[in-house]
């Protein structure tokens, strides 16, 4: 038997339209368990059931879980001690603050490394140890183009040269081994902060990874710059007075950041140390110059509190931007100046970097989406794409928006001479780490997550690794289209505008949102069309309008006088129509004309508008539509 909360038409149709998949509840939540929940809600102001209903179903209920839930502290942090090694890393960082050794940092060049090397570099800075410290050289991030992937060897060389005895790599060293070994034949110890997976342990003093075999760290989705953060949490546990007293509170920015940037689930400890992360960012006094001049390129400097999706949209790809396409150093520059003239400059810098890094993007996209048609027409479980126009910076974003393109595996691959340089994402139920362990024999290196990975290869093995790559891919149990899930019915046909303005201001207690906690996404079920949508930038958007009734429970304006906007679904609902009037090309809205007629299912997410009109009211709600399709016959 198939899974009881999928939808009855997982099996045929429908299916939605702009996402391709059926639609699966959440699951359900007993009343019992709800009644309970009333008891133990630690706020003095009452919830709904619907935000009750969605902690239940993502397993708050307990009195202990919503205290720490509603009013998380760093007291909630697991022991840093409880990850292997931190002892050893501690002990040799303390040594080397005692005896005024000469320390290097190391990060990667993504977001996660370049807060993971800012946090570190302060934590060295600021670190006393028995009155002395450590004399710590520049952070490094290398280059991705000149340096590649992983701990640069140069850097060590140069390092051994000027008489540094100790190196740490944040988000980045645990498959370095032959770079590791290196530093230690030059005098080198090195500690480990990272969090990829590797196969065989490097000669590091240390090697903190909470992802690594037989570990018991209650938390495996700790990024780079929050092992890095744990560090200094164990260097402050085992001596208080090494650090300033408000040190961890003042990195909080950058671990956030960083957790949310590299799409760790933001549940338990991350979601602790996000949420803390964010007060830090939106306390003005103390923001650091580098992050308000980025707010103010970006245009979220209106007053607006920052979230999770103002970091994964607008600030995470500025500085990504840098490290794929720019001056990487530019961007931990950027997180570490005190200077707001320079921090000014640096934010302008990486915001021209990002409208380049976009420019590319378009371009890569609309050239992989023509080389994948083929492969995509005769069925294969996933795509290899190579060209030796793509610049390896920005093929990682190029293979994520083939994969919500067609949901399926995709992995991108820049050619530059002998050497290929490929980028994996994948989706939910497809581990490409574990796809490509099954190619290695013909990388060169390689190595990520279940879900992004990246590799090296030599360029004449670029078609064998695809028929190798979709081979291992037909090996994997195949358990059909991921459905989109939702939590919860809701009938907007009787509600007002200003019921639902509540309903959002009650749903930010579940901030903040990000992979693991998304924002909750409801059905509304039997909705007619208004009009036909309206296309917006270009018709890359579309604007949507349902038919409701004059008032709502004579409460005012009804929720459905709202509009929808659906970003980013303007070609998935044209292609929609070209289908249903079978002449595969646009129709009339509906399919054959259909669309006054017909009925509609939608999936749709409620959040917080800040977009303020120049003149009219503000309207604090905006209604996302994140997927249609036609009610099904009963």
């Amino acid at each position: 038997m198939g899974d009881p909360r999928v939808d009855s038409q997982h099996s045929a149709l429908p299916v939605g339209v702009f996402t391709g998949r059926p639609w699966r509840r959440g699951v359900p939540v007993e009343e019992a368990v709800l009644a309970e929940m009333r008891r133990k809600v630690p706020l003095d102001v009452p919830v709904s059931d619907c935000l009750l209903r969605v902690l239940a179903a993502r397993g708050v209920t307990g009195g202990t879980a919503l205290e720490g839930f509603f009013y998380p502290s760093l007291d909630q942090l697991h022991d840093p001690f409880e990850l292997a090694e931190m002892d050893a890393a501690v002990e040799r960082v303390r040594q080397a603050a005692r005896d005024g050794e000469r320390v290097a940092v190391h990060g990667d060049f993504d977001v996660d490394g370049i807060t993971g090397s800012a946090l570190l570099y302060e934590t060295l800075c600021e670190l006393t140890v028995e009155g002395s410290r450590v004399r710590c050289e520049p952070a490094f991030i290398p280059d991705r183009a000149t340096d590649g992937y992983g701990v640069a060897g140069r850097m060590v060389r140069e390092w051994a040269d000027r008489g540094v005895t100790l190196l740490l790599t944040v988000d980045t060293g645990s498959a370095a081994t032959v770079e590791i070994a290196l530093a230690r034949d030059l005098g080198m110890d090195v500690v480990v902060l990272d969090h990829h997976i590797f196969e065989e342990r490097p000669r590091a003093t240390a090697l903190v990874n909470p992802r690594r075999d037989g570990t018991t760290y209650p938390n495996s989705d700790l990024c780079g710059v929050a092992v890095a953060f744990k560090l200094a949490q164990a260097l402050r546990q085992r001596d208080p007075d090494c650090l300033p007293d408000d040190f961890l509170y003042s990195v909080l920015d950058l671990v956030a950041m960083g957790l949310v940037a590299d799409q760790m689930a933001l549940v338990g400890e991350n979601r602790i140390l996000v949420k803390k992360g964010l007060e830090r960012f939106n306390d003005r006094a103390s923001i650091r110059p580098g992050l308000a001049a980025l707010l103010s390129v970006a245009g979220l400097d209106r007053g607006f509190p920052v979230t999770t999706g103002d970091f994964a949209y607008q600030l995470a790809p500025r500085i990504n931007a840098c490290g794929r396409i720019g001056r990487v150093m530019s961007a931990l520059e950027l997180l570490l100046t005190r200077d707001p003239k320079l921090a000014r400059s640096l934010a302008e810098e990486a915001d021209r970097t990002n409208s380049r890094r976009k420019e590319q993007d378009a371009r890569l996209k609309d050239e992989a989406i023509a080389a994948a048609l083929p492969y995509v027409q005769r069925g294969d479980p996933g795509l290899v794409l190579a060209s030796s126009e793509w610049h390896k910076g920005i093929i990682g974003i190029g293979a994520a928006r083939l994969v919500e393109q067609y949901q399926l595996p995709v992995v991108l691959i820049s050619i530059e001479g002998d050497e290929a340089r490929g980028s994996a994402r994948s989706v939910p139920n497809i581990d490409v780490k574990t796809v490509l362990d099954r190619c290695a024999h013909l990388l060169v290196r390689h190595g990520g997550h279940a879900q992004a990975a990246g590799m090296t290869l030599r360029a004449r093995n670029v078609d064998a690794f695809r028929e190798a790559f979709l081979a291992a891919l037909r090996e994997e149990p195949q358990a059909g289209p991921v459905p989109e899930t939702y939590d919860l019915d809701l009938d907007l046909a009787h509600l007002s505008q200003r019921d639902v303005a509540v309903l959002v201001q009650d749903l930010e207690n579940l901030e903040p949102f990000g992979s693991g906690n998304r924002k909750p996404v409801f059905r509304c079920r039997g909705l007619r069309l208004h009009a036909l949508p309206a296309s917006l930038s270009g018709g890359l958007h579309l604007r949507f309008r349902f038919r409701g009734p004059a008032q709502a429970n004579g409460n005012g304006e009804p929720a459905l006088a709202r509009e929808f906007l659906a970003f980013g679904c303007g070609e998935a609902w044209r292609r929609r129509d070209g289908a249903a009037s079978g002449t595969g090309a646009p129709g009339p809205g509906g399919g054959a004309g259909d669309w006054q007629d017909r009925e509609w299912d939608i999936l749709f997410q409620l959040t917080r508008s800040t977009f303020r009109p120049r003149g009219g009211a503000y309207d604090p709600v905006q209604q996302l539509l994140i997927d249609i399709r036609p009610t099904a016959a009963t």
